[in-house]
């Protein structure tokens, strides 16, 4: 009886670290981004050329930390200009698992960058603090393969009167002036799965 229980133990262990190790530990993710820019700074304009990576490392099951990169380019910006838009933000991802359905959602924060140009002479360069709130949906496609069908974040900048998301005679940094911008994406993810499926019980 004792060994049976000591089998069961070890069977149940063993199953519950298959189950857990099934999940994958990190993923990278590719594609293409949309970026709107809305008010209060003023443009209202879209810079549909842009891409975005993540990388997602997962301490638990369904928690992890996200690091996230996102480029935006549209040559008319305004007359005769072009804006750059860079972004790196990080924070906490939550993921959960519904068979090959994945939705997750996360807070993200860090600092963004806009650099504009005048038939191709820099005329303003400007950093703010930023926030990227929001979430998606990936569907698995194989066990280290999935597809992000989409990602909608509130994208959230504190420009000042000087950078190119605001209005000309806006206040200055620090006046507690901000842009309500939004960024779709859509693309790749491959997953990692750094622990074996099966392991060798002993007892």
């Amino acid at each position: 009886m004792r060994k049976f229980l000591c089998f069961a133990v070890l069977l149940f262990v063993c199953g519950l670290r298959a189950v857990a190790q099934d999940n994958p530990k990190s993923e990278f993710f590719a594609g293409y981004s949309y970026l709107h820019v809305g008010s209060p700074g003023g443009t209202a304009s879209s810079i549909p050329a842009g891409f975005n990576m993540d990388f997602t490392w997962y301490f638990l099951r369904v928690l992890g930390v996200t690091a996230d990169f996102e480029y935006h380019h549209k040559n008319d910006y305004g007359p005769g200009q072009s804006a750059t838009v860079l972004g790196v933000v990080g924070g906490p991802r939550a993921k959960a698992r519904f068979g090959r359905l994945e939705p997750f959602a996360h807070a993200l924060f860090g600092t963004t960058r806009v650099s504009l140009s005048y038939i191709s002479i820099p005329t303003d360069n400007d950093f703010a603090f930023s926030t990227k709130l929001g979430g998606g949906l990936d569907v698995a496609v194989g066990r280290r393969l999935a597809v992000r069908v989409g990602e909608f974040n509130y994208y959230h900048t504190n420009f000042s009167g000087g950078a190119g998301f605001s209005n000309i005679g806006a206040p200055e940094s620090g006046a507690g002036y901000h842009q309500n911008n939004f960024t779709f994406s859509a693309g790749i993810v491959l997953r990692s799965h750094t622990c074996h499926l099966i392991h060798k019980c002993s007892w």
